[in-house]
């Protein structure tokens, strides 16, 4: 009987110790890879060099964003400086984009007007999109408003424990001239959010400067990407590679150094020696297990 209890122990044990294992917190960080023609390829965990916080990290998996449910948010600036622009065109896109993503029961959607103030719906599933002309209305822009409103109110912090693609598209000249927020205010929401920014110019001009540089690095700083487009043609192909980069999109996931401490983590991934494609992702994070 004693021998009995004794090893019903070490298989109680053991037991708790592959429940522990398996709990362990880890990042889950997204991460694209393109060709040279910016196209989405297939890549291994054993093609890739990671580091965070300057350490070396071993025994790190990939999950496939296919197999990942989708947070899609699109922010629209209707704003003063919008309104010559007939924005149908990018909402058709992005309707379209949603109906070709928004396909799983857990996948969802929102859209976020903004000018002065932002306004978002609920959470939609693909085909509750709004089916209504978008024009400028006037008023000031508040852009770093309308990032965190998206970032805290609807996605809110990232749950570790359940990874999902979460994209935000944005579409606005860049301009800010109304927020309460900072431009460093609104990326420190979206990487606490873990969202990734496809920021599409809606000035085909490419006068504002500093509305370009402020979108191409909110894109960036996310591990996404900014497009200005020319035509509705233009605009059909980048809606074309936000829906190719959200599917060809990978989890990147590993348990970090220094896991039990809540930090900012700096994270480098690298292609390895004769690899060549390109990588995007969020190059911090917050850590809050």
């Amino acid at each position: 009987m004693k021998r009995l209890c004794n090893a019903l122990l070490l298989v109680v044990i053991g037991a708790c110790g592959l429940a522990q294992e398996s709990a362990a917190p880890s990042v889950a960080i997204p991460l694209i890879a393109t060709d040279s023609h910016h196209r989405p390829v297939s890549v291994t965990v054993e093609s890739l060099i990671i580091k965070d916080q300057k350490t070396l990290i071993t025994g790190a998996s990939l999950v496939r964003g296919v197999d990942l449910p989708v947070e899609l948010g699109i922010l629209i600036d209707t704003s003063g400086s919008q309104r010559s622009r007939d924005l149908t065109e990018f909402l058709n896109a992005a309707k379209q984009l949603a109906s070709e993503i928004i396909r799983g029961p857990e996948d969802r959607v929102f859209v976020l007007k903004f000018s002065a103030t932002p306004v978002a719906t609920e959470w939609l599933k693909g085909g509750q999109l709004p089916d209504t002309a978008v024009h400028g209305t006037g008023g000031g822009t508040a852009l770093y408003d309308a990032v965190v409103m998206a970032c805290k109110e609807r996605m809110g912090v990232r749950n570790w424990h359940k990874p999902t693609r979460r994209i935000l598209v944005l579409l606005s000249d860049g301009e800010d001239n109304l927020s309460h927020a900072t431009h460093n205010e609104a990326a420190s929401e979206a990487l606490k959010a873990g969202v990734v920014i496809f920021a599409i110019d809606t000035d085909p001009s490419g006068l504002s400067y500093r509305g370009v540089k402020i979108m191409q690095n909110l894109a960036g700083v996310t591990g996404g990407e900014y497009f200005s487009p020319n035509n509705e043609n233009d605009v059909n192909k980048a809606f074309t590679s936000i829906r190719d980069m959200t599917e060809g999109m990978y989890c990147l996931r590993y348990v970090p150094p220094d896991a039990s401490k809540r930090a900012i983590h700096e994270v480098e991934v690298k292609a390895a020696p004769k690899e060549t494609f390109k990588l995007s992702y969020a190059s911090k994070y917050l850590w809050n297990p």
